[in-house]
C-alpha cells in the first residue's frame, strides 16, 4: 500500500461517532495507556494524546504543523512514506482511529474498547486485567449453539 506524502500542515477535525464518544476512552486515560499502547504503539498513542489536547482548544478542528508536531513527538520530520508522522497517521487509519480525507484527517476523540482480536494479541496478564476491569459483552450464540 502506498502512503501519500504529507504537506507542511494538515487539517485535523474530530471524527464524530456518537457510540465511541459515549462508550470510548479518552486518549490520555489509563485504559489507553494500559491496553491500546500495545496495539497501536507508543508514537500513535502520543499523537492521539496531542490531538486530544488540541481538540480541547479547537473542538471543530485545527491546523496541525507537520514538522513541528513530528519534532515534538520525537519522530522524523522528513516528508515521504518513511517520515515518522506519516507512518503514525497511516497506523491510526489502519486501526480505524483516523480517516483520511481530501483536506486532512478526521481523528477519533475517544478510542473504542478493544475488540476480541485485539485483546488476544495482548500479554496474558493484560488480558486478565481487562477481563476483570472491562468485561466484554458475550458474543451472540445462534439458536443451535454454534
Amino acid at each position: 500500500m502506498t502512503i501519500p506524502t504529507l504537506p507542511s500542515s494538515l487539517w485535523i477535525e474530530p471524527w464524530r461517532d456518537s457510540i465511541t464518544e459515549e462508550k470510548g476512552h479518552d486518549p490520555r486515560s489509563r485504559y489507553v495507556e494500559q491496553f491500546w499502547l500495545g496495539v497501536i504503539g507508543p508514537t500513535a498513542v502520543w499523537l492521539m494524546r496531542h490531538i486530544a489536547h488540541e481538540f480541547e482548544n479547537s473542538p471543530d478542528g485545527f491546523v496541525l504543523p507537520v514538522t513541528a508536531t513530528a519534532r515534538q513527538l520525537g519522530i522524523s520530520p522528513k516528508a515521504g512514506p518513511r517520515g515518522g508522522l506519516q507512518r503514525t497517521l497511516h497506523r491510526l487509519v489502519m486501526f480505524r482511529l483516523a480517516s483520511e480525507g481530501h483536506a486532512g484527517y478526521a481523528i477519533r476523540r475517544r478510542l473504542p474498547p478493544l475488540n476480541h482480536a485485539q485483546l488476544r494479541r495482548l500479554p496474558e496478564h493484560l488480558q486478565r486485567s481487562h477481563a476483570v476491569c472491562h468485561p466484554l459483552p458475550e458474543r451472540a450464540v445462534s439458536a443451535n449453539g454454534a
